[in-house]
């Protein structure tokens, strides 16, 4: 029976019924604000206050009455601006009947003043609310051609308001046709089109009807946000304009029955705080489908709660006005009453109802079909087939939903098995390839040695070994000779250890036997203990200075290693007279977080490749930037003079 009511409160949200109001009150406040209007001159000021009256009584019995008197006012003025107003404010009564007839009456006039106006905002949105009355009548296909229709031509003349009212129609047209997913598209499309100009009426109608959406599907966490949105609209605007708060009393009303909605499956306490809300918000000037929608949710609240009594005490309350006005609800209602009796065991009260119900059986008829009937008069007695039938649809499902469980639960630890399995083997594939690649590099690093010794030490060799050898076989050279070959000898054997030092450094660099120890520290205070040992020897031939707008700059590098490369950079040999003006460039690069490096003028640059104990020290300083992640290059030829750069990530 919950799910019944749940039913009849979704058709109903979309429907009109005038509202009820207290007939005599009613027409001596229309006439008091008629003959106030009356009394004022027939010029733009008895128009201005038809339009204030008008705008703030959208709402049954007097939109009707007020509207009508603004457009013939107007009319009679011949002011087109007015007369397009109260055509748009009576169109807008035919919306509230879903009139679509009289719609189109008015829609055609609206129609005629767009040029006089300026804007296809009024026209467009009542063309669109004839869609909206069709698909009520469950003409879908034309329902959806006229909202089709009205898009295009918003589209074409730029209205934005035009574009949202057609797109919240062609999404009504959709969901009364069952198709919640491309009514909920057109919706969120109306929703992206929102800008300052986009009428409020327009925004509030468009988040309830994808929060009813998501609601209906049952995303309750997607509905929140927007619910939440037309609810901070709704008081904005209340807030601005107070005087017209009954206008947007239903409004108000269908966002609580959404927060209900949303809470009884999360907190009842707050769906009962927002009950107690929506019922203040009740009055003469609610539609009656709104008051019928409040006692429907409190039902189902007392449902939730278990509080028969209560629910019984609020169909005999409602009872009267329902039966007047939504038959089919009363039938519901009745029936809803007798379940209750029946399960608190009030047999005969349940019967009672039942006999009640079919009394007005005159007055169902126009509501129900024969077969309907049949059904309330079945509800005497209790079908044990269907009861018993359902037991074993209740059984099959709860085995299904256990054997789906258990296959679901088996898959997934297979999954999580085979995915262990995968990474173990990764895991040892990766330890594979790293010792494959490790053994590469060994075998590199010493076929690259091989080849240096033996093309490259045989030439100090043989000179070593040619002096030794006329020193030691020619008896007849004199002092100075023999101090000039040892001179040699010394030189070259020099040189030779130097090359293969440079060689075993470059070996075990390569092969991963020499690690660099990563320390953070300050790359400026680096240079300037190189730029002190360079300045301060005893016979300079190297001036070095630093050019560089960085105050301070931390990187994660080797510092002893750094300090020789910076210093061996401008070091010049020993046999090299020339006096060098070196300058040390640093550059900070954000977009690559580096920093660059230029040593101008460097000694070491410029014997980059007179001997092979030069190219190897390159060699190895190169392998020490690019551990770091920085790249080395040398410049021999370069404009400011030889120059070698290099970058470091800081």
């Amino acid at each position: 029976m919950k799910r019944t009511l749940l039913i009849i409160y979704s058709i109903l949200c979309g429907w009109f019924c005038p509202l009820m109001a207290d007939d005599a009150d009613a027409l001596r406040y229309q006439d008091s604000i008629l003959r106030v209007a009356d009394a004022l001159p027939a010029t733009l000021v008895r128009l201005t206050y038809l339009r204030d009256m008008a705008y703030k009584h959208q709402y049954a019995p007097y939109n009707m009455t007020f509207s009508a008197r603004l457009y013939e006012e107007a009319k009679q003025q011949k002011n087109v601006l007015y007369e397009n107003l109260g055509a748009y404010y009576l169109a807008s009564c035919y919306d509230k009947k879903h009139d679509a007839d009289s719609l189109t009456y008015w829609v055609d006039i609206l129609k005629e003043f767009v040029p006089q106006v300026g804007t296809y905002d009024y026209y467009l949105e009542q063309k669109a609310a004839v869609s909206r009355a069709l698909a009520s009548k469950r003409q879908i296909e034309k329902a959806v051609y006229v909202a089709k229709e009205t898009l295009e031509e918003a589209v074409r003349h730029h209205s934005n308001n035009g574009k949202i009212a057609a797109c919240n129609s062609l999404g009504c047209a959709y969901g009364v046709s069952s198709r919640p997913k491309e009514a909920l598209d057109t919706f969120l499309e109306a929703y992206k089109s929102f800008s300052p100009q986009t009428k409020a009426s327009l925004k509030i109608d468009i988040l309830s009807r994808i929060a009813q959406v998501y609601g209906n599907s049952g995303r309750d966490s997607l509905r929140l946000p927007y619910l939440l949105e037309m609810d901070s609209t709704l008081q904005e605007v209340i807030s601005k304009e107070p005087e017209t708060r009954k206008n947007w009393a239903n409004f108000e009303i269908d966002c609580q029955i959404k927060y209900i909605l949303h809470y009884f499956s999360v907190d009842l306490d707050k769906a009962h705080e927002h009950i107690e809300k929506v019922k203040l918000l009740l009055g003469a000037h609610v539609d009656p489908v709104f008051w019928l929608n409040v006692q429907l949710i409190q039902l189902q609240y007392y449902n939730r709660t278990n509080e028969p009594d209560k629910s019984i005490a609020l169909i005999d309350e409602v009872t009267s006005t329902v039966l007047n006005n939504y038959v089919s609800t009363f039938a519901t209602l009745i029936t809803y009453k007798a379940d209750i009796q029946y399960g608190q065991g009030d047999i005969d009260g349940a019967i009672e109802s039942l006999r009640y119900l079919i009394q007005t059986q005159d007055s169902l008829n126009n509501a129900f079909s024969a077969s309907q009937l049949k059904q309330v008069k079945e509800i005497y007695h209790i079908d044990e087939l269907l009861l018993e039938r359902q037991k074993i649809q209740d059984t099959n499902y709860h085995r299904g939903v256990l054997f789906l469980a258990i296959i679901l639960l088996l898959a997934l630890l297979f999954y999580l098995y085979t995915h262990y399995l995968s990474r173990k083997i990764s895991v040892v594939e990766k330890h594979t390839a790293e010792a494959a690649l490790q053994a590469e590099t060994d075998n590199i690093a010493k076929d690259r040695l091989k080849s240096e010794i033996s093309h490259d030490i045989r030439t100090p060799l043989n000179v070593v070994v040619g002096f030794a050898e006329l020193l030691t076989g020619t008896e007849d050279l004199d002092k100075d000779t023999k101090k000039e070959y040892g001179q040699i000898i010394q030189a070259n054997a020099e040189s030779l250890l130097s090359y293969v030092n440079s060689i075993l450094e470059l070996s075990r660099l390569e092969s991963g036997k020499t690690k660099y120890e990563q320390e953070v520290c300050d790359v400026l205070h680096l240079c300037h203990k190189a730029m002190r040992i360079i300045n301060e020897q005893e016979t300079p031939s190297v001036s070095v200075t630093l050019q560089t707008d960085i105050d301070r700059q931390e990187i994660r590098i080797d510092k002893r290693w750094f300090e020789t490369l910076l210093t061996g950079m401008l070091m010049p040999l020993e046999n090299d007279t020339e006096h060098y003006r070196a300058v040390i460039r640093i550059k900070r690069d954000k977009a690559k977080s580096v920093l660059c490096f230029d040593v101008i003028n460097a000694p070491f640059a410029k014997v980059h490749f007179e001997n092979k104990t030069s190219l190897i020290r390159h060699e190895i300083n190169a392998h020490f930037i690019h551990y770091f992640g920085g790249i080395y290059k040398v410049q021999a030829e370069a404009e400011e003079g030889p120059t070698i750069s290099f970058t470091i990530p800081y």
